[in-house]
């Protein structure tokens, strides 16, 4: 169904002056309440009059509402950013980290040692530390330490008073077996499926939205059409008893036609009532898909339709539709984000049940002196240096047969999974096939309504002819009558059967 925004030319969203709701009161729309709906987003789709409750609207304009208000689809966008926040932090895992720390420590106790040469020690010490770490897609990290003290003493054999020193540390560690490569960056790949998935699932509740919307939307039109049609009724069956009465007074028949036709007219008024009461269902039901309900004094506005069921040629392949519709399906989607997410799982615990291997290597350069200008030469100079390097090994002698149950316990699942899409599928390319044969069997029974509906129109033209010839009765001038109502409505429904079918056959298909 092809969509428009609403304009100075579209007849659309305009008000219906003076319509009242049958039975109550029409309540004021003032402008405060027209405000009201500019502040909750119904400018340009549902403009409200001053002197109405009465709200006019197309297809188009309804799907456009449903999809700004319904609270179901903006809770599905929150959830698409939650999703979003979490592919963040993954990534932030492979982020670089900086540590910097400060220390101030000062001791004073008894000499314990001649060589001090006091009798009481004191001692002060300032530290300065910086760290800088990177971690490694590959499970492993590289790092920078620098670190600077001064240290100041009351006793005598210290040769540096106050005494700098300095340390420049580079270290590096990396796992060569498990937690090794592409197994790390498992987390960050499941978070984009799960973001992934809950954008499909965001995408197919709008789609599911705006074909609930379009069948209640035909719902009310049908709602409606069917009060007119009693409504004809009504006026058909006063027709007759003002017949009936004029044949009375001259004496061409009995009195009992006179009541019989009273009897078919409170009969019709009874069904009006029945109808009005379904329109307003119907509006109920379109008021909640639209947010409607959140609007102060919502429920008692008046939805008045402006579309009609239009029987649109329809020229969807069968083959094509099951093509478009396994790309696009929620369904097949989430079973293939589930068959990637196992495949992940599987790649971890297989990644688990490996031996632990791991190696790291440090590398620094040390500096001392009297100030901190001989603390930095000394260390520039790499008089003093150090390296070391360390390989671990942790191999469990039994086997880690719970590793290995896992993995297997995955691998059946992931076979599982590959089941479930091919089901996911094949239920797609079934309802597609059924629909593509529901969609012509609707538009083959509009047609047959069609021209029921033309037979039982001329026969109620026959038939009331008849009865003013005195040729027929009230009986089967009001049995012709249902017969026409019936017939039209069975069209009407038919039109939104069809309608409706093409709704479903887009949200299946998207064309």
């Amino acid at each position: 169904m092809s969509r428009r925004l609403s304009g100075p030319d579209t007849p659309a969203a305009q008000p219906v002056p003076g319509r009242r709701r049958p039975g109550n009161a029409r309540r004021p729309f003032g402008w405060a309440a027209a405000w009201a709906a500019v502040a909750v987003g119904l400018t340009g789709s549902f403009p409200a009059s001053a002197q109405t409750d009465s709200l006019r609207f197309s297809l188009a304009q309804a799907t456009e509402m449903a999809v700004e208000r319904h609270l179901g689809w903006r809770s599905a966008q929150l959830t698409v950013l939650m999703e979003q926040q979490a592919v963040i932090g993954e990534r932030a895992r492979f982020g670089r980290t900086l540590t910097a720390s400060a220390t101030q420590q000062n001791t004073q106790s008894p000499s314990s040692s001649k060589l001090e040469g006091v009798r009481t020690s004191t001692s002060a010490s300032q530290s300065l530390g910086l760290s800088l770490t990177q971690q490694l897609s590959s499970g492993g990290s590289v790092g920078v330490d620098f670190r600077n003290t001064r240290s100041s003493s009351n006793a005598a054999f210290q040769l540096l008073n106050p005494q700098y020193q300095s340390g420049l540390t580079l270290r590096v560690s990396q796992p060569l077996l498990q937690g090794r490569g592409k197994v790390n960056r498992i987390g960050l790949e499941m978070a984009n499926n799960n973001l992934t998935g809950s954008r499909v699932s965001a995408e197919d509740q709008r789609w599911q939205l705006e074909t609930q919307v379009g069948q209640a939307y035909w719902s009310l039109v049908m709602a409606r059409q069917s009060l007119g049609v009693r409504e004809q009724l009504l006026a058909g069956a006063e027709r007759v008893l003002e017949t009936m009465r004029t044949r009375a007074e001259v004496g061409s028949v009995a009195r009992s036609a006179v009541l019989e036709a009273q009897v078919g007219v409170a009969q019709r008024r009874q069904e009006i009532v029945a109808a009005e009461g379904a329109v307003r269902q119907a509006e109920d039901q379109l008021r909640a898909l639209l947010g409607i309900d959140q609007q102060p004094g919502g429920w008692a506005w008046v939805l008045v339709p402006t579309d009609v069921p239009a029987m649109v040629p329809f020229i969807g392949e069968a083959e094509v539709g099951v093509e478009r519709a396994t790309a696009r399906d929620a369904a097949c989607r989430q079973a293939e984000i589930a068959v990637r997410n196992a495949s992940l799982q599987l790649a971890l615990l297989r990644d688990q049940a490996r031996p632990s291997v791991s190696l790291t290597a440090q590398a620094s350069l040390s500096g001392i002196g009297g100030s901190y200008g001989d603390d930095l030469q000394t260390l520039r100079q790499a008089e003093a240096r150090n390296w070391q390097g360390s390989l671990g090994l942790n191999l469990p002698l039994s086997g880690n047969p719970v590793a290995q149950a896992r993995v297997r316990e995955q691998e059946l699942a992931n076979q599982q999974r590959q089941l479930q899409l091919e089901q996911a599928r094949l239920q797609v390319a079934a309802k597609v096939r059924s629909q593509h044969r529901q969609v012509g069997i609707n538009r083959q029974a509009e047609e047959a309504a069609a021209w029921t509906e033309q037979q039982a129109e001329q026969n109620v033209q026959e038939q009331e002819e008849r009865l003013g010839l005195g040729l027929s009765t009230v009986r089967q001038v009001l049995d012709a009558q249902d017969a026409l109502a019936q017939s039209k409505l069975a069209r009407q429904q038919a039109a939104a059967a069809y309608n409706n079918a093409l709704l479903e056959w887009h949200r299946l298909t998207g064309e």
